[in-house]
């Protein structure tokens, strides 16, 4: 990060922009993916009040701040067809002493709305805005689920294959897309789901990216970890099997 960008974001959005795992990412430069072994710069584009943060190859753009004329500036995108590259990883996660099935909801690379005036301000998550505008709460600690969500709506197909794989779609209370994709539930995410009709969702920067599918320790650990910092905020949705 050059000094403008870090001046720019302020100590809050410096620390959120350089914990991003680029599994997905596309350069802002020559517009291809970024391998997580590449180096990458952190390039703020800047337009009224939403600060959206890119990734670029070192060799196709430098670390700087560019300003957008307002008029020009993208909306804060609020699904996936309006630019959002979403990761959701299914697991099954304890809650004090019980495990129950979660959805996490992960952003290849964050979108944040300026909330003050000047170099600096907090900056806040555009997707984890909206979510707790419909129901969902912050999350500080992993004793019990989240309370449920009206209206939120998940369907998934019955996992096929050697991997397990099922489509996820995921439906917010006005019907529109949140989420449509691929998952590799455990079976014990889908037997808590038959169980309980719903799973907690969780929205927000965990860091699952290159944890094993399978490693289900590590991915409670994470999740531990991530909530006592503060960085999601959670709700249960209901879930039906399709067919």
């Amino acid at each position: 990060m050059s000094s403008d960008v870090r001046t720019a974001l302020g100590p809050d959005g410096v620390a959120k922009a350089g914990a991003v795992t680029l599994n997905n990412a596309i350069c802002l430069g020559c517009e291809k993916k970024i391998y997580p072994s590449e180096p990458a710069n952190v390039v703020v584009r800047i337009g009224g009040r939403v600060a959206h943060i890119r990734y670029a190859h070192d060799r196709c753009h430098p670390s700087a701040v560019v300003e957008i004329p307002e008029a020009r500036s993208p909306r804060p995108p609020a699904a996936p067809e309006d630019g959002m590259a979403m990761r959701m990883t299914a697991a099954t996660v304890e809650h004090g002493r019980v495990v129950l099935p979660t959805l996490i909801a992960e952003l290849e690379a964050p979108i944040y709305l300026n909330t003050g005036t000047g170099a600096g301000s907090e900056l806040l998550d555009v997707l984890a805005s909206r979510v707790l505008a419909r129901g969902f709460s912050p999350v500080g600690r992993m004793r019990q689920a989240p309370a449920h969500a009206d209206r939120w709506l998940a369907t998934y197909t019955t996992p096929a294959g050697p991997d397990r794989i099922s489509q996820l779609t995921v439906m917010e209370p006005d019907g529109t897309l949140f989420y449509t994709g691929t998952i590799a539930p455990p079976p014990q995410w889908t037997a808590g789901v038959e169980q309980y009709g719903w799973s907690v969702m969780y929205v927000g920067k965990i860091g699952l990216a290159g944890v094993p599918a399978s490693d289900q320790k590590a991915k409670n650990r994470l999740m531990r970890e991530a909530a006592a910092a503060g960085q999601f905020v959670g709700a249960r949705v209901a879930v039906h099997r399709l067919g």
